[in-house]
């Protein structure tokens, strides 16, 4: 991102990724038809302000900063927690949102996908909350979080050393092994849930065939 080397551009997206979000929380209130704690002009200060105290590169100003809009967040929370239907969700992203814009300084790029996502999920809140409450069962939630662990646990702490007779073990590709295959059996899951039994096997066996070539000569 060529465009954001000077640091003149990175404080301006530090503000965009603050306006970015406060205008998804500023169209959240007006749904609700009642004023919200920090909109568009809040965030936008918030992300520059991160920016700047960025661009000076103290950690202690940085710090200072960090506590300063955390005790804010805490303080307006408290003055609306009486509210109906009253989340953290505003005061979090207040927080994260200034986080963003110090990162701006340090690395845009990821500064502003990160922006993209957080007005993302903030954005698709009907929509995941639908999917973690009607549609996603029990099982699929106990499947899925033994599925991250492996793959975010496990598979890191496995050895990558080779053990057995000829030193055919390798317990992390052994890992990666069942990690490969508790994904295919996801994908799966999901393509018949979503398409049939039919159509879904199909397309199932299309990306078993290819994730499991290239585990194979991955591994």
């Amino acid at each position: 991102m060529s465009f954001l080397s000077s640091q003149e551009a990175r404080l301006g997206l530090a503000l965009g990724i603050g306006l970015l979000i406060g205008t998804e929380r500023e169209r959240r209130h007006a749904e609700r038809a009642r004023r919200g704690p920090a909109g568009m002009r809040s965030f936008g200060l918030v992300g520059l302000l991160g920016g700047l105290f960025g661009y000076l590169g103290s950690m202690p100003l940085v710090a200072t900063g960090a506590a300063i809009v955390g005790l804010s967040a805490i303080a307006v929370y408290v003055t609306n927690r009486d509210e109906p239907d009253r989340g953290m969700t505003t005061e979090l992203s207040l927080v994260v949102t200034y986080g963003l814009g110090v990162l701006a300084i340090s690395d845009p790029t990821l500064a502003a996908g990160g922006g993209a996502v957080v007005a993302s999920l903030l954005a698709f809140r009907g929509g995941l909350h639908k999917f973690a409450q009607e549609i996603l069962t029990q099982d699929e939630l106990h499947d899925g979080l033994v599925f991250l662990l492996f793959a975010l646990v496990v598979l890191p702490l496995a050895p990558d050393t080779h053990a057995g007779p000829y030193g055919a073990i390798n317990p992390q590709s052994l890992t990666r092994l069942v990690v490969v295959l508790m994904f295919l059996t996801g994908v799966a899951h999901i393509a018949q849930r979503l398409v049939g039994a039919r159509l879904g096997l199909t397309l199932t066996g299309f990306v078993g065939g290819f994730v499991s070539s290239s585990a194979t000569i991955a591994l």
